[in-house]
């Protein structure tokens, strides 16, 4: 963004409602967003008992206590290596498209696009979250929780954190807080 843009309220906070909105490809509009090419890169990648995942991610795959399913954290980086977004990915099998390995740096949804494979996105929640800053101190930032259900009936759970520094939250007033589950965007107010 340039700073005329940023000074431009109206535009990040339209800006910021498309992208929590957003039912298409997150990295595609943070990508339009910045003007440049953002790479994954992935913190962790473990196989978890369905009670030590997100309740939100159970639900929403419909996991029951003694299923298992693969939890990847990560990162959407820029050319320059300035975290955009903290991502939680939730699978029990990959779709087809995709490996779902850990050494695979492409975007998901980049990757899905590319292999043609078909899929849907159901937004479950958006809103303000916390955003860790290195030095032990939070901002405010937004997310967008969905799940994406291809062609092959194969479901993944995304949770996404979005860097204050590249997608500017709503004025907050009052301490800062998740909002839980409810969907709504952020208001231009």
């Amino acid at each position: 963004m340039t700073d005329a843009t940023c000074d431009d309220v109206s535009l990040i906070a339209g800006a910021t409602r498309m992208l929590l909105a957003g039912d298409g490809s997150t990295t595609v509009l943070l990508e339009a967003l910045l003007d440049c090419r953002l790479t994954v890169h992935v913190d962790r990648q473990t196989v978890r008992p369905a009670d030590r995942l997100p309740p939100a991610a159970r639900a929403a795959l419909g996991l029951s206590a003694a299923d298992c399913a693969v939890e990847r954290t990560s990162t959407l980086c820029t050319p320059a290596g300035a975290v955009v977004s903290r991502n939680t990915v939730v699978f029990t099998a990959p779709p087809a498209g995709w490996s779902g390995s850990a050494q695979d740096l492409a975007p998901l949804g980049r990757r899905l696009r590319e292999r043609r494979t078909r899929q849907h996105r159901e937004i479950l929640s958006s809103g303000t979250a916390a955003w860790p800053d290195g030095d032990g101190r939070q901002r405010v930032c937004v997310y967008k929780e969905y799940v994406i259900t291809c062609d092959d009936g194969r479901q993944l759970y995304v949770h996404e954190r979005f860097s204050p520094d590249h997608v500017r939250p709503p004025a907050v007033s009052g301490p800062e807080q998740d909002t839980g589950h409810r969907v709504h965007a952020p208001h231009a107010c």
